[in-house]
C-alpha cells in the first residue's frame, strides 16, 4: 500500500493486493491451472493412475469397490453387536464414525474413492489381502503424482513468481528427476508409523489370551496416549502430502525437508491451512464449471459447424450413433469422432488434478510466509527452468 500524508489526513495512492490480501495468490494459482502445460501434465497423471489401477483389477487386487464393501460390512457388523433399538455410539468398536460413510458418499467421486481406499489399511478388521491390495493401489497413486504433481508444482511456482516456467518437456523432466524425494516423504512417515505400532502389535499378541486381554484393559489409557502420536503422523501424512510435493517443486528439497516443513506448516497454522482450503474449494466451483463448459462447448460447436454441410437427417444419424444406440454406431467414422470427443472430455476432466496441485503450491507459498516469513516470490532457481510454456 502506497500512502501520502497531507495536512488533512492520509491519502491512499495505491494498494498492493499481494500485501493486503496474500491469499489472493490462490486465485492466481487457479488461473495458472488453465495453462496447457498443467492440463497436459494432469491428464498424463490421470491416465497413468487409471492404467495402474486397471492392472490391479486384472491381478485381482482389492479395489475401490472392495474398499466400500469392507466399510459397509464393518458398519453392519458393528450394528449387529448392539441390542435391537439401542443407539449407535459415535465411534463403534473397531469401526469408523457412523457419520463418516455418509460424508464420504457426498464427496466428489475421485475424493470419495481415495477416502475409501485409504480406510482399508487402517481398519483393524481388514484382511492381509485387502491391506496388500489397497497398499499397492495407494503406492502407485503416490508414485504417479510424485512425478506429475512435482512437475505441476514446479511449473506453477515459477509462473506465480514471474519466472520462465518450464513447458511440458521441462516440467516432466523435473518431475522425473525429483519424484523420489516426494515419494520417500510419504514412505518415511509410513515407516515411522509402522515402527511406532510395534509395541501395540506385541500387546496384541498378549491379548490372544484372557490374561493378556485383562492386562491390555488395565493399560489401555497408555495405548491411547501412544495412539495420539500415530494419529498426528497419520493425519500429517495425508493432509500434509500435497505440501510435501509442493516443497520439492518449490525448494528442490529432499524428503526430510519436505516432511519437516509440511508438518510444521500444518500443525503450526492449522486454521490458515483450513482457510486456504476453504477459499480453494469456493474458487473451484466456478473454475470447474468453466472447464466443463469449455469442454462441452468445444464438442458441440464442432458438431454444429459440420452440421451445415451434413444436413439435418445426416446430423441426426451421426448424433444417434454417438449415443451408442443408433444404426450408425458401428460406422468407423462415428467411432473415431466418439473417440476424439471422449479424449477431449478426458483431457479437460483432468483439469481438477491440475487445479489441485496448483492450489497446493500456492498454499505452500502462503504457509511458508506465515510460518517462516519467507517472501512469496522466492523459489529456488539453481537449474535451468527448461523450455518456456
Amino acid at each position: 500500500m502506497s500512502t501520502h500524508n497531507e495536512p488533512g489526513g492520509t491519502i491512499v495512492h495505491e494498494i498492493r493486493w499481494s500485501d493486503a490480501l496474500p491469499w489472493w495468490l490462490l486465485f492466481r494459482a487457479a488461473g495458472a491451472a488453465f495453462s496447457p502445460t498443467v492440463i497436459l501434465l494432469a491428464a498424463a497423471g490421470a491416465v497413468a493412475t487409471w492404467a495402474g489401477w486397471s492392472m490391479a483389477d486384472r491381478l485381482g487386487l482389492a479395489g475401490v469397490d472392495r474398499a466400500a464393501d469392507v466399510i459397509a460390512a464393518a458398519k453392519a457388523a458393528d450394528a449387529l453387536l448392539l441390542p435391537a433399538g439401542a443407539p449407535v455410539a459415535p465411534l463403534a468398536a473397531g469401526g469408523p464414525a457412523t457419520w463418516l460413510p455418509a460424508v464420504v458418499d457426498r464427496l466428489p467421486p475421485v475424493v470419495a474413492d481415495m477416502s475409501r481406499l485409504l480406510a482399508i489399511p487402517f481398519r483393524p478388521s481388514a484382511t492381509l489381502r485387502e491391506v496388500a491390495g489397497a497398499a499397492a493401489r495407494i503406492g502407485w497413486f503416490v508414485l504417479v503424482w510424485s512425478i506429475f504433481g512435482t512437475a505441476i508444482a514446479r511449473h506453477v511456482a515459477l509462473k506465480l513468481v514471474g519466472e520462465d516456467a518450464p513447458g511440458i518437456v521441462g516440467a516432466t523432466w523435473f518431475g522425473s528427476r525429483k519424484w523420489l524425494p516426494a515419494f520417500n516423504s510419504v514412505l518415511f512417515v509410513l515407516v515411522g508409523i509402522l515402527a511406532l505400532s510395534v509395541p501395540g502389535a506385541i500387546l496384541g499378541l498378549a491379548m490372544r489370551t484372557e490374561w493378556g486381554l485383562a492386562f491390555a484393559g488395565a493399560v489401555w489409557p497408555l495405548v491411547l496416549l501412544g495412539a495420539v502420536v500415530l494419529a498426528i503422523l497419520a493425519v500429517g501424512m495425508v493432509a500434509g502430502w500435497p505440501l510435501m510435493v509442493a516443497c520439492v517443486g518449490v525448494e528442490r528439497g529432499d524428503s526430510f525437508q519436505a516432511i519437516s516443513t509440511a508438518f510444521s506448516y500444518l500443525y503450526q497454522r492449522p486454521l490458515h491451512y483450513a482457510f486456504y482450503a476453504l477459499v480453494a474449494l469456493l474458487v473451484s466451483i466456478p473454475t470447474l464449471l468453466v472447464a466443463g463448459l469449455f469442454a462441452h462447448a468445444t464438442a458441440d460447436l464442432a458438431m454444429w459447424a459440420t452440421s451445415f454441410g451434413m444436413g439435418h437427417e445426416r446430423t441426426a444419424t451421426v448424433l444417434e450413433g454417438l449415443a451408442a444406440g443408433g444404426p450408425a454406431a458401428a460406422a468407423w467414422g462415428v467411432k473415431a469422432i466418439g473417440f476424439w470427443t471422449r479424449g477431449l472430455e478426458t483431457l479437460l476432466s483432468s483439469f481438477g488434478w491440475g487445479y489441485f496441485w496448483a492450489i497446493a503450491t500456492a498454499a505452500y507459498l502462503l504457509l511458508r510466509q506465515d510460518v517462516d516469513g519467507t517472501e512469496l516470490d522466492e523459489v529456488v532457481l539453481d537449474e535451468p527452468a527448461g523450455d518456456a510454456a
